[in-house]
């Protein structure tokens, strides 16, 4: 069996992406009726009038927007008139520098060609403050394992500045059709950002002291999102089959090290070891998820744990995020019979699903899992009740007709909402569409408050 369909499967929606033309009339254009049916068992909690309501704020996307106090001023008091109730905003982009006040990373007044000259001396400080008096709740992001970016011959970051230590300690991609052809990250050319490698120890002990001080630091933050906390993924071929990752595997499994072709055959197909390979970086996403959950809840108990992952739990296997319960149980050539142990839902309070597609209802492409509506029904057949899950859509998918239906659905199903991110609501002049998908959500509350 060839593996390059398996790691295509995540990106199905992606590559079929088309955009439509803005109506004026989308608050009165359904693709069904209101009120929906009951909801399915177990899925999100009942009806609440005042679910969790979250924007991202993507660092690169805004860099120059919120580079002032009179940018970010201005978006955040958008955002609150919109109806959100909190924000996701980026304090460490991919090149692993810092949007605050840190020992450890740099401070990030450059990303890539951009360079920007502050008002502020603290990003994230300022922004804590305004939401603060808004009354709007902050979660840090994070691009977790992201420590370079590589774009347009720029080369920039916490690897590049500290490269006799680091350079050897990033991802490696292995050739679909060759995997001892090994390529580190810093030498792949179609990779635009650098993340380290999370089976390292030195790689994780890096993370839990970011974790440690962002944290400390920062006691008012809601919450800390963990976005990029995986293995990379490319078309052309495997991440994490680097002579340390061979050797860790020997560890786990108490085995001989595999040779490489044992896992992926020199055709592309699956070796005798796949399916362990395949639990085995499970487990290392896992055990770290676990470790800087712990971490952040050592230095403050009630700061929450959020992960942000594409919602096609069937492709995460290709980047080694089981984000499911340990009591889900799947099956299938390319899972052992304990893969089950490699979950983590547990370990986390939110996980934010990813149901980024244009398609929004079910029966607009009723033969794939891609829709919103599928997504954000059949979460909890995963995660079990083990933690929340706030449906989270992309904006640059979706125009106002289907942004609307998109963020109702979110709300209806999930425990909460989220939106990525600002600029693409801004460049979409979506703004108000996002309001109508609320409030219609609200009134479905209201009615079912009154039978």
């Amino acid at each position: 069996m060839n593996i390059n369909a398996f790691l295509r499967t995540w990106a199905i929606a992606a590559a079929t992406l088309t955009f439509f033309s803005c109506s004026d009339d989308y608050d009165i254009y359904q693709y069904e009726e209101v009120p929906d049916p009951p909801l399915p068992s177990g899925i999100g909690e009942e009806l609440e009038l005042n679910k969790p309501k979250g924007i991202w704020i993507d660092c690169e996307a805004n860099f120059t927007t919120m580079s002032t106090k009179a940018g970010i001023d201005r978006e955040l008091n958008k955002i609150k008139n919109a109806g959100f109730t909190f924000i996701y905003l980026d304090v460490q982009p991919s090149n692993g520098y810092a949007l605050y006040k840190s020992d450890i990373m740099p401070y990030c007044n450059t990303f890539g060609p951009k360079t920007v000259t502050r008002d502020y001396d603290d990003y994230l400080g300022y922004v804590l403050e305004k939401c603060e008096e808004l009354g709007l709740d902050v979660i840090a992001s994070t691009s977790t394992l992201g420590f370079g970016y590589k774009n347009n011959g720029v080369t920039q970051g916490y690897v590049y500045d500290h490269w006799d230590q680091w350079k050897d300690k990033v991802q490696v991609r292995n050739d679909i059709t060759n995997p001892n052809i090994v390529v580190p990250i810093t030498e792949d050319d179609t990779q635009p950002f650098v993340p380290l490698n999370p089976s390292d120890p030195d790689v994780q002990k890096l993370l839990v002291n970011v974790m440690t001080e962002l944290v400390q630091r920062y006691p008012k933050i809601k919450g800390v999102c963990f976005d990029y906390l995986r293995y990379n993924n490319n078309d052309g071929g495997w991440y994490g089959l680097g002579q340390y990752d061979l050797e860790d595997y020997a560890r786990y499994w108490n085995e001989p090290v595999p040779k490489r072709n044992e896992i992926i055959t020199d055709a592309g197909g699956i070796g005798p070891k796949f399916a362990k390979w395949i639990e085995y970086r499970s487990m290392v996403i896992t055990n770290l998820v676990r470790r800087l959950a712990n971490t952040i809840r050592e230095v403050n108990p009630k700061c929450e744990v959020h992960l942000w992952a594409s919602a096609d739990w069937g492709s995460r296997y290709c980047v080694g995020q089981n984000w499911a319960s340990t009591r889900y149980i799947p099956d299938g050539i390319r899972y052992t019979d304990t893969y089950n142990k490699t979950g983590f839902a547990d370990a986390i309070d939110v996980f934010v699903t990813g149901a980024y597609t244009e398609y929004v209802w079910i029966k607009e492409y009723p033969s794939t899992v891609w829709t919103v509506e599928n997504f954000v029904k059949t979460w909890d057949d995963y995660i079990m009740g083990d933690c929340k899950c706030y449906g989270s859509i992309a904006t640059y998918a979706l125009n106002a007709l289907k942004m609307a239906d998109a963020t109702y659905l979110c709300l209806r199903y999930t425990d909460g909402y989220a939106n990525f991110e600002l600029s693409h609501e801004n460049n979409g002049n979506l703004w108000d569409a996002t309001t109508k998908g609320i409030e219609r959500y609200e009134k479905l509350v209201e009615q079912n408050s009154k039978k």
